[in-house]
């Protein structure tokens, strides 16, 4: 009986003791006592008995989220938010119904450790630690699957949460971490307004990986969503001329991308250097087939500049492909070695073309060396632009002692010379 009797006591004492430390926690709570309250509950759950509390775990997640808003508390807690989201967690796992009605009451304050780590890592994504930022979205996802797990709101896929991961693991050049969260927001089909990337990313990362079932998965996803984007039919491009395709159809999956977005003057540009290579560099157009690809060379050219008259590239080679068609001319009317009345004519007149063609190329190649002359010291030193710029001036030279130009000859070639050095 005695032994019964001191059992009893002993028991009544703990759960004194216990409501007791609550008692404590909730009042230094109440007061905003936040220093007074985390010793408190610290305390409390340095028992052993105590741990098994759910409210006391409850409290702890309220404590450490107000330490966490308050800038000098949280300095001697670091993660205050998460070691909060862990207290609530714990406070749900000893008795959810309980705990729940807390949350509720108290209008759900985890949502405050969800917002709040995802506001600090869009601030360390701004200030460009994107290592730190990946790590804070990664958090935040923790607080938001248990939030959606429970059915406090939230959706199955955090949209903008995943595309921010994504952009940081982007920044760290960390494929698999962009993937992990890419895939998310691909695999349930969202679009709008920035998430191109994300399907393309996917796209040319399983093209990279060999992986081609994958890469088609995302690519006709990406094209549902956004039918406006070339990007997969750049892709396509690219195989086509990887694999050896024939340069005609090369030209007419140009032209397909061209239609579909008029506006691109790098697609439109590549077609007429594709174009201009098959003519000139690798001369397999037919006799027939020159006069109508001339042309298109010299229409997407024009757009090209009219789309941004001050990229150099597109003056440079709509001079080049005038200038190219009088050299080929003038190779033409090598081959007439008669001295018929006939032959003379024939002569006359294609020599009147090959002017024609040098004189349509001078604004274009004048166009195309104002635009480099203006270039900084710095944008010269990029060797391609700088080899672009020599190639103007040549041209010119070449184009001014073909029309017997003397002085232009010699002003465009001593700038040749001068870059040369």
């Amino acid at each position: 009986m005695k032994k019964f009797l001191f059992s009893a006591v002993a028991v009544l004492f703990c759960l004194g003791l216990s409501a007791q430390d609550v008692k404590k926690i909730r009042n230094a709570y109440d007061k905003k006592d936040w220093p007074k309250a985390k010793e408190a509950v610290d305390l409390a759950l340095a028992n052993e008995k105590e741990q098994k509390n759910w409210e006391a775990w409850y409290y702890k997640g309220l404590i450490y989220g107000q330490i966490a808003k308050d800038a000098t508390l949280k300095a001697t807690v670091p993660d205050a938010w998460m070691q909060s989201f862990d207290a609530y967690q714990k406070a749900m796992e000893l008795d959810q119904k309980q705990s729940e009605v807390y949350m509720m009451t108290r209008q759900y304050p985890i949502f405050d450790n969800y917002l709040e780590l995802q506001k600090e890592a869009n601030q360390l994504y701004n200030s460009g630690n994107y290592q730190g930022a990946l790590d804070g979205y990664k958090k935040a996802d923790k607080v938001g699957r248990f939030i959606f797990k429970n059915k406090w709101a939230l959706s199955e896929v955090d949209t903008i949460l995943y595309y921010y991961a994504g952009a940081a693991a982007m920044q760290l050049e960390n494929k698999e971490e962009v993937v992990s969260f890419f895939q998310k927001i691909a695999d349930a089909n969202i679009g709008g307004e920035g998430y191109d990337v994300v399907y393309r990313y996917l796209t040319y990362y399983y093209d990279q990986k060999k992986n081609p079932e994958l890469a088609a998965k995302y690519a006709e996803s990406g094209r549902k969503l956004y039918p406006k984007d070339t990007y997969y039919d750049r892709i396509e491009l690219d195989k086509m001329r990887k694999s050896g395709a024939d340069a005609l159809e090369i030209f007419k999956k140009y032209e397909g991308i061209v239609e579909t977005d008029p506006k691109d003057y790098e697609v439109r540009y590549d077609y007429a250097a594709e174009i201009f290579n098959w003519l000139y560099m690798d001369s397999k157009a037919t006799a027939e087939q020159k006069p109508a690809y001339f042309d298109k060379i010299i229409s997407a050219l024009k757009k090209c500049i009219e789309l941004d008259p001050k990229q150099p590239d597109a003056h440079l080679l709509i001079g080049k492909t005038y200038f190219n068609e009088a050299a080929f001319m003038q190779d033409e009317m090598k081959k007439i070695k008669g001295t018929t009345p006939a032959d003379t004519q024939k002569k006359t007149e294609m020599k009147k073309q090959m002017e024609d063609r040098m004189k349509e190329a001078l604004p274009y190649l004048d166009n195309s060396a104002a635009i480099f002359a203006a270039m900084t010291a710095d944008q010269m030193k990029d060797k391609r632009t700088k080899n672009e710029y020599k190639s103007t001036l040549y041209l010119l030279t070449e184009a001014y002692r073909f029309l017997g130009n003397k002085d232009k000859e010699k002003e465009f070639d001593a700038k040749y010379q001068a870059l040369n050095q």
